[in-house]
C-alpha cells in the first residue's frame, strides 16, 4: 500500500491543498492546479511526483510548511534538519530538534564519508558471501528435512512391525482354536457317523432277525457267524458314537478351550503402547566433564563394545544441584539407562553404566549384570565382578561403583556441602584392588549423571 502524501501546496492560496510534485529548481511544492500551470511556465525544469514510495534526493526540508534548505544535522536522531527545525519557536511544526546536539553539514562530511566507505566494503562482502550464505543456509534446512523424514520412516517402520507381530499373534491364535476344536469334536467324522447311525441300526436289526431262522443250517454257519461279528462290530461304533454326542450335549462345547488373558496385564500393555516411544531433542555438548564434541565422540567409540548410544540427557550435576542423597533421589530415581561421569584431580575423567532401573534407598544396592566401569585417560572397560552389588546408594557416600570389598570401582565422600555449594571438595576412592580408575583421595571437580538413549 502506497504511502498517504502529506506534503501541502507551497501556493499561499492552495496551502490547505495536497501537493503531487515538487520542482527542483523552484524548490516549492505543487498541488495539481499548479502542476499544471508550472508545466506550462516552466517545461524546462525537472519535477518530481510525490504521490509514491520513493524516496527522492532533495536538498530541502520535508517537514510541513518549512520549505528551507537543509544545512545542519542532528546527532541525536542522525537526521538532517533545516533552521525552522532548530529554531526556539514550535508552532506550525518548528522546533523538533531545539533541544538536540546540531551542527552544521560540513562538519559531519568527512565523518560520513569514511563511514559511506565502511558501509560500501561492508556491502560488498556482504554481497560475495550472501550467496554462499544462501546455499548453506538452503543445504541445512534440506538436511533438516531430511532428518525429519528419516525419524518419521523410523517410527513407521517400528510399528509396521509391532502391527505385523499383533497380525502374526491373532493368526496363529485363532489357528491353534481351530486346530484344538478339530481335535477334540472330530467334528466331519462325528457328524458323518451320527447321520449314519439310524441306518446301521435298522441295517442290524433286519439281519439279526433272519439268520434266527437259519442258525441249524451248518453249511451257512461262517456266514451267520460273521454276520453276528458285524452286529457286534456295529454295536461297538454306536455305543462310541452316542456316547461321544451325550459327551458333547453335557459340555455344550463350553469347557472343551477358552481364550484368557489377564487383565491387570492385558491393561499395562495397552498404557505402554499409549506411551511406548519417545520424542526427544538433541542436546549436544550439555556436560562440563566432556568440553566438546571430539570428547563426545571419544566417550561413545569407547563404548561401542557395550552400548551404542544415540544420545545423552543431562539429568544431575553435582556443581550445580548439590551432592547429597536427597539430590540425588529427586534426579534419578526410577530411571534407567544411567551414565555416571566424574572428573577428579584436574585429569582424570571416568565413569560408569547402569541399565538396570535405580530405586533410591537410604542405603541399597542394586544388581545388575550389564553394568561396567570405563576410564577415558586409560581407554579401557572395567567388568563389575559382582553384579549383585553393582552400585550401592548410601547417607554417607551417595554412590558407591563396583562393590566395597575390594574389587574395581570407586566411591565419593561428599565432603561438606553448605546452601547448595561444596564448601571442602568431595573426595574419589579408589577401591583397593584395582586404583587405574582414580587415585584415592582425589578432589571431585564435577560429577555428571546421563539418561542414555540406545540405538
Amino acid at each position: 500500500m502506497e504511502a498517504k502524501n502529506n506534503k501541502k501546496c507551497s501556493n499561499k492560496v492552495h496551502r490547505d491543498l495536497d501537493a503531487i510534485s515538487f520542482c527542483q529548481e523552484c524548490k516549492v511544492y505543487l498541488c495539481n492546479k499548479c502542476s499544471i500551470y508550472h508545466k506550462e511556465l516552466f517545461n524546462e525544469h525537472l519535477s518530481y511526483n510525490i504521490n509514491n514510495n520513493k524516496e527522492i534526493f532533495i536538498d530541502l526540508c520535508k517537514e510541513n510548511n518549512h520549505g528551507k534548505k537543509l544545512e545542519f544535522y542532528c546527532k541525536n536522531h542522525n537526521q538532517l534538519c533545516c533552521a525552522c527545525c532548530i529554531t526556539k519557536l514550535v508552532d506550525n511544526g518548528y522546533g523538533q530538534h531545539k533541544d538536540c546536539n546540531v551542527c552544521v553539514i560540513q562538519d559531519v562530511k568527512e565523518e560520513k564519508r569514511n563511514k559511506l566507505k565502511d558501509n560500501l566494503k561492508y556491502l560488498e562482502d556482504i554481497s560475495n558471501n550472501l550467496n554462499v550464505s544462501a546455499k548453506e543456509l538452503k543445504n541445512l534446512f534440506d538436511k533438516f528435512e531430511d532428518k525429519k523424514e528419516e525419524i518419521k520412516q523410523k517410527i513407521q517402520n517400528v510399528f509396521t512391525k509391532m502391527r505385523c507381530a499383533l497380525n502374526e499373534r491373532e493368526d496363529e491364535l485363532l489357528q491353534e482354536i481351530d486346530n484344538k476344536y478339530d481335535y477334540i469334536l472330530g467334528k466331519d467324522d462325528i457328524i458323518k457317523e451320527s447321520e449314519k447311525l439310524p441306518d446301521k441300526i435298522k441295517s442290524s436289526l433286519e439281519k439279526g432277525k433272519l439268520i434266527e431262522n437259519d442258525w441249524n443250517d451248518n453249511s451257512k454257519l461262517s456266514s451267520l457267524i460273521n454276520i453276528c461279528i458285524n452286529i457286534e462290530n456295529h454295536i461297538n461304533k454306536i455305543n462310541i458314537i452316542n456316547s461321544n454326542i451325550e459327551k458333547y450335549k453335557l459340555n455344550n462345547g463350553a469347557n472343551f478351550v477358552d481364550f484368557h488373558i489377564d487383565e491387570e496385564c492385558f491393561n499395562n500393555y495397552i498404557k505402554e503402547i499409549k506411551s511406548f516411544g519417545k520424542i526427544y531433542e538433541k542436546s549436544e555438548l550439555d556436560s562440563l566433564i566432556l568440553k566438546n564434541k571430539e570428547e563426545y565422540t571419544k566417550l561413545y567409540n569407547l563404548l561401542s563394545s557395550k552400548i551404542k548410544i544415540a544420545e545423552m540427557k543431562l539429568l544431575y550435576r553435582s556443581s550445580r544441584d548439590g551432592l547429597t542423597l536427597d539430590n540425588l533421589k529427586d534426579k534419578i530415581n526410577n530411571k534407567s539407562n544411567l551414565l555416571f561421569l566424574f572428573f577428579t584431580g584436574n585429569t582424570r575423567i571416568f565413569g560408569s553404566f547402569l541399565k538396570s532401573k535405580i530405586e533410591v534407598n537410604h542405603d541399597s544396592y542394586i544388581k545388575d549384570k550389564d553394568a561396567f566401569a570405563f576410564s577415558i585417560n586409560n581407554e579401557k572397560i572395567y567388568s563389575i565382578l559382582i553384579p549383585e552389588y553393582a552400585i550401592r546408594i548410601h547417607d554417607k557416600y551417595p554412590i558407591l561403583i563396583g562393590n566395597t570389598k575390594n574389587y574395581n570401582g570407586f566411591y565419593i565422600n561428599s565432603g561438606s556441602i553448605y546452601d547448595g555449594n561444596l564448601l571442602n571438595k568431595p573426595e574419589v576412592y579408589a577401591f583397593q584392588k584395582n586404583n587405574e580408575l582414580t587415585e584415592n583421595k582425589d578432589k571431585l571437580n564435577e560429577f555428571e549423571i546421563f539418561e542414555i538413549f540406545l540405538n
